[in-house]
């Protein structure tokens, strides 16, 4: 109950600021293409000493421009996180689904380079775990659903670069930070996902 009230309240509070603006409206745009990274994600809060773990982002995203300066962005990625423990050189991956919902804020209304910043609310479903031991190839961590929440709450925020390559297509690249709110352990204790994220897009207009 507590994570819905506060993702209702981060929905509210974008589509505050998107009406708030006193700019000019531009028509109407439309979005959307592929995306993939990489991301460097580690454990905080309660867990034991633990370093971060270098993993792989791709999917896709949808962005609706409210205004020039303005556009609320959607995605839909694959993303692993997890972490690197030394004292028993094992690394762990959880796989998430991960729906990250965005409003961006141009620094500039126009032209062929748009730098922005974005913050917003980011939703993840685990999908599956493993553990990689040494030089070991990754084993599913079979029991996953009963040491880990399968529901990841958290906040991201970061910069956004969008190059115009040609007519309606941008590549579009975004470094971000995401800080987990959500406890990701069933067991006690309390245990959050802390990650940085870097992905490069092609954005297509329409």
């Amino acid at each position: 109950m507590k994570n819905q009230k506060i993702v209702i309240a981060a929905v509210v509070i974008l589509l505050a600021v998107a009406s708030s603006f006193n700019v000019k409206a531009q028509e109407k745009v439309w979005s959307a293409g592929p995306e993939a990274g990489i991301s460097l994600s580690k454990y905080g809060k309660d867990a034991s000493a633990n370093d971060y773990k270098l993993g792989a982002i791709g999917g896709v995203f949808l962005t609706y421009s409210i205004l020039n300066t303005f556009a609320i962005t959607t995605k839909l990625l694959y993303a692993q996180k997890g972490a690197s423990f030394e004292s028993v050189d094992t690394k762990q991956s959880l796989n998430y689904i991960e729906v990250p919902l965005i409003g961006r804020f141009f620094l500039n209304k126009e032209g062929n380079f748009r730098p922005n910043i974005f913050v917003g609310p980011s939703f993840g479903f685990l999908s599956g775990a493993t553990n990689k031991v040494g030089s070991d190839n990754p084993e599913a961590i079979a029991s996953y659903k009963n040491i880990y929440n399968g529901f990841d709450f958290g906040v991201t925020g970061g910069l956004g670069l969008n190059f115009l390559i040609a007519t309606e297509t941008y590549l579009v690249i975004d470094a971000r930070y995401t800080h987990g709110l959500s406890d990701i352990t069933i067991a006690n204790g309390n245990v959050n996902n802390n990650s940085f994220g870097l992905t490069a897009g092609l954005s297509f207009g329409f």
